[in-house]
C-alpha cells in the first residue's frame, strides 16, 4: 500500500510547470535544476514529506522525460567544473538511475560552459536571460563546489544519503565548519558509509549529528570577552548554507520535531542575532565601498531566515519556538530586502524608494554638463560600468531566488502558526508591493499565494486585503495594451495581468476549505468533519460579498473622477473584463463567472444603467455589451460543439444500446483505435482523446464516464449506508426519504469528470484543492436538495484519496476539459443572466439621450455578431424596429446597419424586418434610404423566391429622390434585379411552350407585381429608361466605355420582357371570367411603359407588326369604365408607338383600326381616350399614307356642332375639345391638302362665342382647344389680341381654373417644343418675331432664342413669376412646373426667378417646396453669383408670400395660425444649406438681413417685415461657433454704428415732450396704431402723413422725423433680443464674442452646443408712437436693451471703436415724470422713466454688474437661465 501522501507526490512533477511562466523563465529563478522530484532532488515545497521510492513503476515510466529534462538542463550558472564530477557505482544506484542512462548516458555529466553573449546595458534581476551562461561573482566562486556538491548530495538514492553527507562536509573549507568533536562526527558518518544494504540511519544518531552541527554553529556566534554586549559575530555564509542543508536532511525525515527543545530555541536565538546584525543593509550596495562584506551579511541574514522558517513550519513543532519578535524582525528584514531588490532592478521605483540616494549622484553632472555630456561619459565609462552592473544584477538575483523561497514558507507559517496582526498588515503590504514593478514576475506568484492564505486564513483582515487590492489597481497602467505577465496554463499561451490573476484567486480564496479536508483524508475523516449544512453556501455569499466590496470601490471611482481620471479609469475596468473574460470558461478559474456577474448587476443597477451620470451609462452599456455577446458566444459554440462526453450520457439514458463498440466515440472514426474502456467498451482514438503518447496507453483503464460513474457509486453508497445509520435515531419520515436510492445524475457525472482533472493535471497546492472547493460550492447551491447530501458533496473534494483502488482512468485532454467546464458553464446563473442583460440593453435603446440609444445599439450589435439568430427574437424585433424610428439619423443608420450584416446568412431572419427595412425607404437621412435599399437587395440577391413587392414599391418611389446618389442607387438595385444577366438564366424555359426564360418570365411577373401597387408607371419608365442607358454607373465605368456586348445583352433581355407580356396579356385575358374587371391592364401598362422608353422593343425583327396585331382586337372593347378606359388608352399608345416604325402594316389591320379610332372619336365617353385615338389616328394616317380625309370629315363636323344652334354644353364641350386635337395633330396633313383650313375662322369662333360664355365649363373647354391650336400654330401667341387673353387668364383676379388652364396650355407647348427638340435635327434658321408691348426679358448667357419658344416665353414670363405666388396650391405648382422647363431649356435668364424661387421654399405644400430647393440647388452650383445677389430681394418677397399665405382664408383651418413661422424656417434652412459651405457666401447672406435693419432715412421696412427677419435669422441650422459668432459680430456693429445717435436722438424727443408738458401744450391722443401679431405692413411715411395732417398734432415738431427714430430704435431692440438669444442658444460668452474676428481661421476644434430654445420678441412693443407721449416708452425699451447688453457692448467698443458712443446730458433743472407703461415686466424701474439726470448716473454709475434675461418662455421650456441686471 502506497504511503499517505503518495497520491499528492505522484502529481507533484506536474506541480513543478508553473502556468504562467515558460521552461527559461523558470530555470532562472529556481534554485535547483529543474529535475522530477523523483529523481531524489528535495523539492522545496515538500520539506516536510518523506521521499518517493525511485524504483516504483509509475516512476520508471518517466526516465525518458527525466533524460530529456536533464539534457536540456543549464547549471552552468553553478559554477560547476569538470573536476567536480562525481562518479557512481551503477551497481549501486537505483534503477530509476540506469534507465535515464540508458536514454541519455550524458544526463549526470557536467557539460562545458557556454561564452556568454554580450548583455544590454540595463537588464532586470529576472528578465537577465544570460545570466545561466555568465560566471559568478568573486565572491561566490569558493561557494560553488559545495554548493553544487550539496545539491547533488540529494541526487543519489535515499539509502545512500549518509555516505554523500560524508562527501559534502569534506569538501567544505576548513573554516567552514568547527566542529568540537570532530573525530567521532566522521567516525560515525564513515560508519554509516560502510553500512551496507539500503538501510536507514538510525533516528538518535541524526539527532545527536545534528545537536552537534548546532553546537557548533552557535559556538561560532559566541561574544569575545572583551567584546561589548551589543556586538555579535556574524557567521560565515557557508557555515549557514551548511545549517540550511543539515536542517532540510532532518527535516525530509520527518524527526525535526523530535530535536530537543534547549537547542532549537538556542538556534533561533543565534539566527535571530544575525538578523538583527544585518538590519539596516543592503543588498542593492551601488557606490558603497563594502558592498562585498555587505552582500555576504545580507546573504547570511537570508539564509539564517531559511533556516529558522525550515524549523517553525515543520509539524508538530514546540509553540516556545514561535516568538513575535523573531517573526516581525523576519518579515522587516524580508521585506527591506525586497523593496532594495525592487529598487535595483526598476529605476522608477527607485527613484520612489529612494529618491536622496545615489541616483541624484548619478545624475548630478549630467544636469550641469547637458545631455550631449551624458551621452559622452555613458559611452566612455560603458565597459567600465558593465562588469559593476552584472555584479550588481548577480547579487540581486540570487536574493530574489532566495526571497520567493522566504515567502513560500511565510505561507506555510501562516498556516502553522496564528500570527499577530502587525506581523499580518506588514507582511500583506510586503507583498502587495512586490506588484509595482513588472519585472519580478516570479516573486509577484510568491506573493499571490501568501496574500490569498492571509485572505483565507485571516479573515478580520480581508477588508484590509480589498483596500490594498484597490489601491494596487489605481497604480495600474490603463493603456488597452496593458502588461500581461501571468501565463495561463493554455495551449494558446495566453496571459492576463498580474492584478486580475490576484483578484481571481482571492475570490477562489474567499471559499475557505473546511480545515479537515485540508490534509490526507478518509471516509472517516468526512463522516467526522463538523461541517454545517450551510457551510458552501456561507462560502459562495463570502467569495460574491469580496465581489461586491471590490466592484463597488472601482465603480464608484470612476463615477466621481474628472474627465482625465475617468479615461483612465475606464481603461483600468476594460482591462480587468478582458483578463476576466480570458480565464472564463477556463477549468483552473472557476471565481471568474461570479467576478463578472457581480459586476454585471452593479451595472444592471445604480453603478450602471441607472446612474444619473451619461458617460457612466454609457461605460455600462459597453461592458454589459462586451459580457453579453461572449456569453451568447459561448452558448452558440456549446450548441454547436457536440462534446462527446454529453451525447454519451444523452444516448445512455436513452438506450443503452447506442453504444458504439466498434467506432470512436469522439469522431465516430473505426480506423486507428488503440483505446478501450474495459467497464463499457468504449473506444477511442488516442489523438481524439487529446493522448497521443503511448505513455497513457495503460491496460486495465477505463473511461472518464465510467470511472467518474463509479466513484460517485461508491460515494453515493457510502451516504446512503450513512443515513441509514444515522435513520435509525430520527424520526419514521426521515428513515423513509433514506431509504429512497438516489441515482447518480449525469450532470454530477460530468462535475466529477472536471473535478478528477484539476486533482490529476492541476498543481498539487493549495490553489487547486481552492478551486475544486469554490466548483463544489457553485454546484451545492444550485443543487435544490444538497443540504441533505453535505457528506456526499464533501466526499466529492478527496474522492480519489477516498477511494484509492477504484482503478485507472483515461487521461482526459486539456481540450475536452475546457469543453466540459464550458458546457457546465452554461447552467450556472451568470449564463442564465443573459437574458436580463439583453432586456436591459433593449430598454437603453428607448433612453431620451442619443449617445445613450446609441451605444445600446453598439452593445446589441455585439450580441447579434455573436448569434445572428437574436434578431429574431421578438423583443429584440421590436427594440431594433424601434430605432428604425429614431430621431438620430446615426441611430436608424447604425439600426438598419445591424440588420443588413445578417441578410445575406439569414435570409429567414430578414423576412422579418422586410416592411419596417421597406418603411425607412422614405427617411429623410440619405444614408439610411440608401442603407435600407441595399438591405432590401442583398435579401432579394439570397433568397429570389421572396415576395418583396412592397420593398419594391418603396424603392421605386425614391428613383426620383432628391439625391442623386440615391437615384443612382435606385436605379442600379432593379438593373441588377431585373436586367443583368445572371450566369445560366437560359437553361430553362416556361413551361406553356413560350420561348421565354423561366427566370425572365419571373422577372416580368415580379414587375407587374410591383405596379399592381404603384400609383403610376412614371417611376417604372424612368426605371427602363436609365437601365438602358446605364448612367447610373459611375464615372470611372462610363469614362472606360460600356462594353457593347452588355449592351445588347440588356436590350435582348428588354425585349424577351415585352415579349412575355404580350403573352401574358393573351393568356390572362383568355382565361378571365369577369369581363368588367380587366386583369390584363398591368400587362399592358408594363408594356406601354417599355414602349414609351424605346418603341423599338416592341417591333421584333421577325414579325414588327406582331404587337399591333395582336393588340388592335382589344380596342372593340365596349365596356363603359375607367379601368377599361386606361386600358384602351395604353392600347393605343403602343400602337401609336409602333406603327411609325412599321414599314408596310397589314392593310386589313389599317383598315380594321382606323375605324376603330373614329367610332371611338365620336362616342367614346373618356376624353382621354378620344385624345389618344386622335394622336394614334395621325401616326396611322402618316405610316399608311391614308392622307387627310379623315382629319378634314371629323373636323367639319365638330366644326358644324360649334356653329350651329346646337345649346347642349356636354356636346359643345367634347366638340371643342376634338376640334382642338383634330388641329394640332393634323394640322401638317391638312396643310398638305387641296382644302385649306381657315384657322383665324375658328379662332375668332372660340373667341367670341365660347371665351366669352357664362358657362364656365364652356370657356374652360373654349381655352383649352385655343391652347392645342396655339401648339399647332404658335406664332398666334404673339398676336395681340392672343396675348391680351393668355394674359387675361393669367391674371391675379380670375377663377383658378382659367389660370390652371392657362398654364397648362404653356406647359403642353413647352413640352411639345421641348420634343420636336429632341427628335428633329435643330440646324434650322431661327425665326425672330417681333413682340408688340411685350415686356423684353434678359436671356441667359448662350441660350438666346433658336426658335419662336424663347420670344414667346418671355412675353408671357411676368405673369408666370405671378402666378408662382398665387394662394392656390395647385396654381402655383402649374407655375413652377413652367418654370422648370423654362430653365431647363435655357429660355430666359436664371436670375428672374431666384426671388420668387427663395419664396417656394417656404411653401407649405411639400412638392412644390421640394421643387423649388431643387431648382435653387442646380442654380447654386451653375450660376452661384446669381443666386447671391438675389437672396436679399427674396427675402422680402418671401415675407410677402408668406404674409398672403397667413392671411389666406383656405389656411385658417390648419394650424399655420398657431406659429405661423414654424412653415418658414424648413425652408430658409434649406436655402442656408445650399451656401453654409462656403464661409463668404455664408456671411454674406446673413449680412444682407441684418442689413435690413438699418434704413437709409428715405424709406423705412415694415416692422413686420424685420420682425421676420429677426425670426429668420434665429432659425438658420447653425453647424459650427463660427457662424452664430459671425452674426453677434455683425449685430455688435451695426449697434455700435446706430445705438449712439438714435439714444440721443430719442433723448431729445424725451426733453421735448416734457417742455411741452410744462408750458401745457396738449399732445396728441390719438389711438396709437398697434401691429397685430407683430407682421403688419404698417408704413412709416402713412403714419408720419395721418400724424401731420392732425388738428391736435404740435407745431413745430417733426412727425416724420420722431417716428423715424422710433423705427430704428424698435429694429435696434430687435437685433439686441436676437443677439441675448444666440448667446443663450449658443453658449457664447462675452469673451468669446469680443474675441471673434472674420478674418481668423474658423476653429475646428471648439466646442459647439445648441439648445432648443425660440426667440421671444412677444413682449417687444413694436407700436410707432403717434405723440411725443410715447415717445419715452421707446426710449426706455430701448435704454434698458442697451445696459442689459453693455457688458458685451463695452468689451466690443473697448475693441473695435476708438470713439465712444455719445452721451448727451442734459441741464441740472428736475423735470416730471411721465407715466409709462411697460410692455415687459423686466423694463421697469423703481424711480420712473422721465428723470434724464437721473437715467445719465445710472448709466454712469452702472459698471456692468449683474445681468439676467427675463424669457416668459424659457421657464416653460427649461431653457439656461441667463443674467438680468438686478433692478434696485
Amino acid at each position: 500500500m502506497d504511503p499517505p501522501d503518495a497520491a499528492g507526490r505522484a502529481g507533484f512533477e506536474r506541480a513543478c510547470r508553473l502556468p504562467n511562466t515558460v521552461h527559461s523563465e523558470i530555470a532562472a529563478a529556481l534554485p535547483l535544476p529543474t529535475l522530477p522530484p523523483t529523481l531524489g532532488v528535495l523539492g522545496g515545497d515538500d520539506r516536510d514529506e518523506p521521499l518517493a521510492e525511485p524504483d516504483r513503476p509509475d516512476m520508471i515510466m518517466h526516465a525518458a522525460d527525466i533524460a530529456r529534462a536533464l539534457a536540456n538542463t543549464d547549471i552552468s550558472y553553478l559554477g560547476f567544473t569538470e573536476a567536480d564530477h562525481v562518479e557512481a557505482d551503477p551497481s549501486e544506484c537505483s534503477l530509476l538511475w540506469r534507465e535515464v542512462l540508458k536514454h541519455n548516458p550524458d544526463a549526470f555529466n557536467i557539460k562545458p560552459r557556454a561564452p556568454p553573449p554580450p548583455a544590454p546595458a540595463s537588464q532586470g534581476p529576472l528578465d537577465d536571460q544570460e545570466y545561466h551562461n555568465r560566471a559568478r561573482d568573486k565572491h561566490f566562486e569558493h561557494l560553488a563546489p559545495s554548493l553544487g556538491k550539496a545539491r547533488k548530495e540529494h541526487a543519489f538514492p535515499p539509502d545512500e544519503i549518509n555516505s554523500h553527507r560524508e562527501h559534502l562536509h569534506n569538501d567544505l573549507t576548513p573554516d567552514a565548519v568547527a566542529s568540537k568533536k570532530p573525530k567521532m562526527r566522521k567516525k560515525d558518518i564513515d560508519n554509516s558509509a560502510s553500512s551496507s544494504g539500503p538501510s536507514i540511519p538510525n533516528s538518535q544518531g541524526v539527532i545527536t549529528n545534528f545537536r552537534e552541527l548546532v553546537e557548533d554553529f552557535c559556538g561560532k556566534a559566541e561574544i569575545p570577552d572583551n567584546a561589548d554586549g551589543d556586538d555579535w559575530l556574524s557567521i560565515p555564509l557557508n557555515d549557514v548554507k551548511v545549517l540550511v542543508n543539515e536542517i532540510t536532511y532532518v527535516r525530509s525525515k520527518e524527526m525535526l520535531h523530535v530535536i530537543p527543545m534547549d537547542t532549537l530555541t538556542s538556534l533561533l536565538h543565534v539566527i535571530d542575532r544575525q538578523i538583527r546584525c544585518s538590519q539596516g543593509l543592503s543588498i542593492d550596495g551601488k557606490g558603497n565601498p563594502d558592498a562585498e562584506d555587505t552582500e555576504h551579511t545580507v546573504f547570511s541574514a537570508l539564509e539564517s531566515i531559511h533556516a529558522a522558517l525550515a524549523i517553525m513550519t515543520h509539524r508538530d513543532m514546540p509553540k516556545q519556538l514561535y516568538r513575535e519578535e523573531l517573526i516581525e524582525r523576519i518579515i522587516d528584514f524580508s521585506r527591506h530586502q525586497i523593496m532594495d531588490c525592487m529598487a535595483a532592478s526598476n529605476p522608477t521605483f527607485r527613484a520612489l524608494y529612494k529618491p536622496a540616494g545615489n541616483v541624484a549622484n548619478d545624475d548630478e553632472d549630467d544636469v550641469e554638463n547637458g545631455q550631449a555630456s551624458k551621452k559622452r561619459r555613458t559611452a566612455s565609462n560603458l565597459s567600465a560600468r558593465k562588469s559593476s552592473a552584472n555584479k550588481v544584477s548577480a547579487s540581486i538575483y540570487s536574493a530574489v531566488q532566495k526571497l520567493c523561497l522566504i515567502l513560500g514558507f511565510l505561507k506555510e507559517l501562516l498556516t502553522t502558526v496564528r500570527l499577530s496582526d502587525s506581523c499580518i498588515l506588514q507582511l500583506a503590504k510586503t507583498c502587495f508591493t512586490t506588484f509595482l514593478v513588472d519585472n519580478m514576475q516570479l516573486l509577484q506568484l510568491k506573493a499571490i499565494d501568501v496574500i490569498c492564505t492571509v485572505f483565507s486564513s485571516y479573515t478580520q483582515h480581508r477588508t484590509y486585503v480589498i483596500d490594498e487590492t484597490l489601491y494596487l489597481v489605481r497604480k495600474l497602467q490603463f493603456s488597452k495594451n496593458a502588461i500581461r505577465t501571468y501565463h495561463l496554463a493554455d495551449d494558446e499561451q495566453k496571459q492576463i495581468q498580474m492584478i486580475t490573476a490576484l483578484l481571481v484567486h482571492l475570490v477562489q480564496f474567499s471559499a475557505n476549505v473546511p480545515d479537515s479536508l485540508k490534509g490526507t483524508v478518509n471516509w472517516s475523516t468526512i463522516i467526522d468533519a463538523s461541517v454545517d449544512s450551510s457551510y458552501p453556501i456561507n462560502c459562495h455569499e463570502a467569495a460574491t460579498e469580496a465581489c461586491c466590496l471590490f466592484w463597488t470601490n472601482v465603480l464608484q471611482r470612476f463615477t466621481a473622477a474628472k474627465s482625465q481620471d475617468m479615461s483612465e479609469a475606464k481603461g483600468i475596468i476594460e482591462n480587468l473584463v478582458q483578463d476576466l473574460l480570458t480565464v472564463l470558461n477556463l477549468p483552473e478559474y472557476p471565481a471568474a463567472a461570479p467576478i463578472l456577474e457581480v459586476l454585471c448587476v452593479l451595472l444592471l443597477q445604480n453603478a450602471g444603467l441607472n446612474s444619473k451620470d451619461t458617460s457612466a451609462r454609457c461605460f455600462a452599456i459597453d461592458l454589459l455589451g462586451g459580457i453579453a455577446s461572449r456569453l451568447k458566444r459561448d452558448s452558440v459554440i456549446c450548441s454547436k460543439e457536440k462534446i462527446w462526453i454529453l451525447q454519451e450520457l444523452i444516448d445512455a439514458d436513452n438506450d443503452g444500446s447506442k453504444i458504439l463498440k466498434n467506432k470512436c466515440c469522439v469522431c465516430r472514426g473505426g480506423r486507428g483505435i488503440n483505446m478501450a474502456c474495459d467497464s463499457c467498451g468504449r473506444c477511442f482514438h488516442s489523438d481524439c482523446m487529446g493522448t497521443g503518447s503511448q505513455e497513457n496507453l495503460q491496460r486495465d483503464s477505463v473511461c472518464p464516464l465510467c470511472f467518474c460513474k463509479q466513484q460517485l457509486s461508491v460515494l453515493q453508497s457510502y451516504y446512503e449506508l450513512q443515513n441509514k445509520e444515522n435513520g435509525k435515531r430520527t424520526s419514521t419520515s426521515n428513515k423513509k426519504k433514506s431509504a429512497t436510492p438516489e441515482e447518480v445524475t449525469a450532470v454530477d457525472i460530468v462535475q466529477q469528470i472536471l473535478l478528477n482533472y484539476l486533482q490529476e493535471a492541476g498543481p498539487q497546492d493549495d490553489g487547486n484543492l481552492f478551486s475544486r472547493w469554490f466548483y463544489l460550492c457553485m454546484w451545492y447551491k444550485e443543487d435544490l436538495r444538497s443540504q441533505e447530501k453535505i457528506i456526499y458533496y464533501l466526499a466529492r473534494l478527496k474522492s480519489k484519496e477516498i477511494l484509492r483502488y477504484s482503478g485507472n482512468g483515461l487521461v482526459l485532454s486539456r481540450d475536452w476539459a475546457k469543453k466540459i467546464c464550458l458546457a457546465l458553464g452554461q447552467k450556472n446563473s451568470f449564463s442564465r443572466g443573459f437574458d436580463k442583460i439583453l432586456a436591459l440593453l433593449l430598454a437603453s435603446l428607448r433612453e431620451n439621450s442619443p449617445v445613450i440609444r446609441a451605444k445600446a445599439l453598439r452593445a446589441v450589435s455585439s450580441i447579434v455578431e455573436a448569434d445572428p439568430e437574436v434578431l429574431g427574437d421578438k423583443r429584440v424585433q421590436s427594440a431594433v424596429e424601434g430605432r428604425f424610428c429614431d430621431s438620430a439619423i446615426s441611430v436608424r443608420e447604425a439600426a438598419l446597419e445591424l440588420v443588413g450584416r445578417h441578410i445575406a446568412s439569414h435570409p429567414d431572419v430578414g423576412l422579418k424586418y422586410i416592411e419596417k427595412v421597406a418603411e425607412r425607404i422614405k427617411d429623410t437621412g440619405v444614408s439610411v434610404r440608401k442603407r435600407a435599399i441595399k438591405i432590401i437587395r442583398d435579401l432579394c440577391a439570397s433568397n429570389p423566391n421572396t415576395d418583396t413587392t412592397h420593398a419594391f414599391v418603396e424603392i421605386i418611389s425614391r428613383v426620383n429622390d432628391e439625391e442623386s446618389s440615391v437615384q443612382d442607387l435606385v436605379c442600379k438595385t432593379f438593373y441588377e434585379l431585373w436586367f443583368d444577366e445572371p450566369i445560366g438564366s437560359h437553361k430553362h424555359l416556361v413551361a406553356d411552350g413560350s420561348s421565354v426564360p423561366m427566370e425572365i418570365a419571373k422577372k416580368t411577373e415580379q414587375i407587374v407585381d410591383m405596379l399592381k401597387k404603384m400609383p403610376n408607371h412614371q417611376p417604372l419608365i424612368t426605371i427602363i429608361k436609365r437601365s438602358l442607358t446605364l448612367d447610373f454607373l459611375p464615372q470611372s465605368s462610363k469614362a472606360s466605355g460600356i462594353n457593347s456586348s452588355m449592351m445588347s445583352s440588356l436590350r435582348k433581355r428588354c425585349e424577351l420582357i415585352c415579349k412575355r407580356l404580350l403573352e401574358r396579356i393573351l393568356q390572362v385575358e383568355e382565361g378571365a371570367d369577369n369581363e368588367a374587371k380587366v386583369h390584363t391592364l398591368p400587362y399592358v401598362l408594363v408594356l406601354q411603359a417599355f414602349c414609351i422608353v424605346d418603341p423599338t422593343l416592341c417591333t421584333p425583327v421577325t414579325d414588327p407588326s406582331q404587337f399591333v396585331v395582336t393588340l388592335q382586337p382589344y380596342l372593340k372593347n365596349k365596356v363603359d369604365s375607367k379601368s377599361t378606359a386606361q386600358l384602351l388608352e395604353s392600347i393605343i399608345f403602343v400602337i401609336d408607338s409602333v406603327l411609325p416604325l412599321i414599314r408596310k402594316p397589314p392593310q386589313t389591320v389599317v383598315e380594321e383600326l382606323e375605324q376603330d379610332l373614329k367610332q371611338m372619336i365620336v362616342r367614346h365617353s373618356f376624353l382621354t381616350v378620344v385624345h389618344a385615338c386622335i394622336k394614334c389616328l395621325s401616326a396611322l394616317s402618316n405610316a399608311a399614307s391614308r392622307g387627310p380625309k379623315l382629319f378634314e370629315h371629323l373636323v367639319s363636323i365638330f366644326y358644324k356642332h360649334l356653329s350651329g344652334p346646337n345649346s347642349d354644353s356636354q356636346v359643345l364641350g367634347r366638340s371643342l375639345f376634338c376640334l382642338g386635337l383634330l388641329l394640332r395633330y393634323g394640322y401638317k396633313l391638312m396643310t398638305a391638302s387641296e382644302n385649306q383650313l381657315d384657322f383665324p375662322k375658328i379662332l375668332d369662333l372660340l373667341k367670341r362665342r365660347y371665351l366669352l360664355k357664362e358657362d364656365f365649363s364652356l370657356k374652360v373647354r373654349a381655352l383649352q382647344a385655343l391652347g392645342y391650336i396655339l401648339i399647332a400654330k404658335p406664332e398666334f401667341m404673339l398676336q395681340k389680341d392672343i396675348l391680351n387673353l393668355i394674359e387675361a387668364s393669367l391674371s391675379s383676379d380670375v377663377d383658378y381654373r382659367l389660370k390652371m388652364q392657362g398654364l397648362q396650355n404653356l406647359c403642353e407647348y413647352l413640352r411639345d417644343a421641348e420634343s420636336q427638340l429632341t427628335a428633329e435635327s435643330t440646324g434650322k434658321p431661327a425665326v425672330q418675331y417681333a413682340a408688340n408691348g411685350g415686356s423684353e426679358v434678359p436671356v441667359a448667357a448662350g441660350a438666346g432664342d433658336t426658335n419662336i419658344c424663347g420670344g414667346i416665353i418671355q412675353l408671357y414670363w411676368n405673369s408666370i413669376l405671378e402666378r408662382c405666388l398665387d394662394m392656390n396650391d395647385q396654381v402655383r405648382h402649374a407655375a413652377l412646373k413652367i418654370v422648370e422647363i423654362v430653365l431647363r431649356q435655357g429660355l430666359v435668364h436664371p436670375i428672374t426667378c431666384v426671388p420668387h424661387l427663395i419664396s417656394l421654399e417656404t411653401d407649405p405644400v411639400e412638392a412644390n417646396s421640394k421643387l423649388s430647393h431643387h431648382l435653387l440647388m442646380n442654380m447654386n452650383e451653375k450660376y452661384p453669383s446669381f443666386f447671391e445677389s438675389r437672396l436679399g430681394d427674396g427675402l422680402q418677397m418671401s415675407f410677402r408670400f408668406f404674409e398672403a399665405i397667413v392671411s389666406n382664408h383656405n389656411m385658417a383651418a390648419t394650424n399655420m395660425k398657431s406659429n405661423p413661422i414654424a412653415f418658414v424656417k424648413p425652408g430658409i434652412s434649406r436655402i442656408y444649406r445650399l451656401i453654409r459651405a462656403n464661409r463668404n457666401s455664408r456671411n454674406k447672406f446673413v449680412h444682407s438681413i441684418v442689413r435690413k435693419f438699418v434704413s437709409d432715412g428715405r424709406s423705412y421696412p415694415t416692422i413686420g417685415f424685420l420682425v421676420y427677419c429677426a425670426e429668420v435669422l434665429a432659425s438658420l441650422p447653425f453647424t459650427c461657433p463660427d457662424e452664430p459668432l459671425y452674426l453677434v459680430y455683425d449685430i455688435n456693429r451695426v449697434i455700435q454704428i446706430r445705438a449712439g445717435a438714435i439714444e440721443s436722438n430719442l433723448k431729445n424727443w424725451t426733453s421735448l415732450d416734457q417742455q411741452q408738458d410744462m408750458a401745457g401744450i396738449p399732445g396728441y391722443t390719438g389711438d396709437v396704431m398697434h401691429e397685430p401679431g407683430g407682421y403688419s405692413d404698417q408704413n412709416v411715411a402713412d403714419i408720419c402723413q395721418r400724424t401731420l395732417n392732425n388738428p391736435c398734432s404740435t407745431s413745430g415738431v417733426d412727425m416724420g422725423k420722431l417716428q423715424g427714430d422710433c423705427h430704428e430704435a424698435i429694429a435696434l431692440q430687435l437685433l439686441l433680443k436676437l443677439k441675448r438669444h444666440l448667446k443663450i442658444v449658443y453658449s457664447l460668452t462675452d469673451a468669446r464674442c469680443q474675441a471673434f474676428s472674420p478674418k481668423d481661421a474658423p476653429k475646428s476644434a471648439e466646442a459647439f452646443s445648441k439648445q432648443n430654445i425660440p426667440l421671444n420678441i412677444n413682449n417687444t412693443n413694436t407700436s410707432l408712437p403717434s405723440c411725443l407721449q410715447d415717445v419715452a416708452r421707446v426710449y426706455q425699451d430701448f435704454k434698458t436693451l442697451l445696459r442689459e447688453d453693455a457688458m458685451d457692448y463695452v468689451m466690443y467698443t473697448a475693441a473695435t471703436v476708438q470713439k465712444k458712443r455719445p452721451t448727451p446730458r442734459s441741464s441740472s433743472k428736475v423735470r416730471k415724470p411721465v407715466p409709462v407703461t411697460r410692455g415687459r415686466g423686466g423694463g421697469g424701474r423703481g424711480r420712473g422713466g422721465g428723470d434724464d439726470d437721473g437715467h445719465d448716473t445710472d448709466d454712469d454709475e452702472w459698471s456692468g454688474g449683474p445681468r439676467m434675461l427675463d424669457f416668459g418662455a424659457q421657464a416653460v421650456t427649461g431653457g439656461r437661465v441667463t443674467r438680468q441686471r438686478v433692478q434696485v
